[in-house]
């Protein structure tokens, strides 16, 4: 996912929330979820930043105000 792509994914209103998954391994970064009919629980990712990548801040600054969970609903 890029920076252009989640502005994008917010302007369309089809952001639905992000969590920060640090379980220490490759998969650890800021995972961004998007509204779907078909989804779990009406949402499913849409892409990551991880935590290697130089446009993390950027993502954090971009979805600043809509709250970033810890784990599994919040409660990691």
């Amino acid at each position: 996912m890029t920076i252009q792509e989640l502005k994008e994914l917010r302007a369309a209103g089809r952001f639905h929330h992000a969590t920060y998954r640090s379980e220490g391994t490759l998969l650890e970064g800021l995972w961004i979820y998007q509204n779907t009919p078909t989804g779990f629980r009406g949402y499913e990712p849409a892409g990551a930043f991880f935590k290697d990548n130089p446009d993390l801040d950027a993502a954090y600054h971009e979805i600043s105000g809509t709250g970033v969970s810890l784990g599994s609903y919040g409660n990691g």
